[in-house]
Order: C-alpha cells, then sequence, then structure tokens
C-alpha cells in the first residue's frame, strides 16, 4: 500500500482527535473496554473510504492492534500515568506522552498494508459494520454495543 493511504489514516486520525467529545469517546472505549484506539480510528477511515467490511482483514487488524497495544502501548500508557501522579516528573511525563504518540502513529501507518486489498461497497458503509467486525465481542457486551455507538454518532 503506497504511503499516500497511510498518511491518511494518519491525517484522519489527527483530524478526528480534535473533537473533544470524540477524544472522550476512544479513551472510553481504551480504558474501559480495552478497544485500541487506533482499532477505532481505523475503521472509522475504512468506512469513511467506502471499503466494503471483511472478517478476515478486520481480524488481521485486531489482532495486530491488541498484540501492539499488549506489548508496547499499555506498559507506556501506566508508567505514563504513573508519572503523572508525580509533580516531580513534568518532563518525564511528557516525553513519555511522545513515545506513546510515535506508538500510535506506528499502528496508523501500519494497519492500512493490512487493508490494501478490500473492495470499495456498492453503497455506502455504516461505520458500525466495521466496528462491528474490528471488535466482534460488540454482540456479547451491551456496554461496549451502546460505547461504539456513541462513538459512531459523532
Amino acid at each position: 500500500m503506497d504511503d499516500l493511504i497511510k498518511q491518511d489514516l494518519w491525517r484522519y486520525a489527527l483530524a478526528r482527535w480534535q473533537d473533544k467529545d470524540f477524544e472522550r469517546a476512544c479513551l472510553h472505549l481504551q480504558d474501559d473496554f480495552q478497544v485500541p484506539v487506533a482499532l477505532l480510528l481505523a475503521g472509522l477511515w475504512l468506512a469513511a473510504s467506502g471499503k466494503q467490511p471483511d472478517a478476515g482483514v478486520g481480524r488481521r487488524m485486531a489482532e495486530l492492534a491488541e498484540q501492539f497495544e499488549v506489548d508496547y502501548l499499555r506498559p507506556l500508557r501506566a508508567v505514563r500515568r504513573k508519572a503523572g501522579e508525580d509533580a516531580r516528573l513534568p518532563e518525564f511525563k511528557r516525553q513519555l506522552q511522545q513515545v506513546e504518540l510515535e506508538g500510535e502513529r506506528y499502528l496508523l501507518t501500519t494497519l492500512p498494508t493490512l487493508s490494501g486489498n478490500l473492495l470499495p461497497a456498492s453503497k455506502p458503509v455504516d461505520a458500525m459494520a466495521w466496528l462491528l467486525v474490528l471488535v466482534p465481542e460488540t454482540a456479547q457486551c451491551e456496554g461496549l454495543q451502546k460505547s461504539l455507538s456513541d462513538l459512531v454518532a459523532l
């Protein structure tokens, strides 16, 4: 997949993140349901790009995002939050935020490489359709389903 497509997801993510309600909804899903924010952004971007939801692609994207979260982002986030509780460490916390953001950027530029062969949909794609593919546990968790619906509505 070419660099322009990868950059498009990054630019899409930056633009969406400017909306504080959207940011809060994503962080709620991340903190309360362990859903990677990059995965949410990728799903919304794929829907906005008119790509047909695909269970296989969704599974590969979810596995990649989850493993990256477990290996890198969650441990970084935990250290950053702990540093935020210590008034002596504001610069350390800021540096950790930068590293965490770089990890998110890496993930947001990697996820599109798994979606290069997706077909355009024949009709507009409902964002919830992609989120259901990417976060299949939604079917078993009413709170998660509502939170995803709230995100889509923003």
